[in-house]
């Protein structure tokens, strides 16, 4: 799978429910409207409690609010 933000590019992670890809760019990106966000943030995901694209866009969430 490739990167959504940047198709030349092989995806790191995936959003299982969206089955979208986000490269080492994006997934390591400190703004949150251009990097690996979820898009459902306040939707039901049963991928959740493992979903990588989750815990990196909760991190970026909490930085930018401290």
């Amino acid at each position: 799978m490739q990167c959504q933000n940047h198709p030349d590019r092989r995806a790191l992670a995936v959003c299982q429910k969206h089955e979208r890809g986000f490269c080492r760019e994006c997934c390591e990106c400190l703004n949150i409207d251009h990097c690996c966000e979820c898009t459902d943030k306040k939707l039901y995901c049963r991928f959740r409690s493992q979903c990588i694209i989750w815990e990196l866009s909760r991190d970026r969430r909490k930085k930018d609010v401290g």
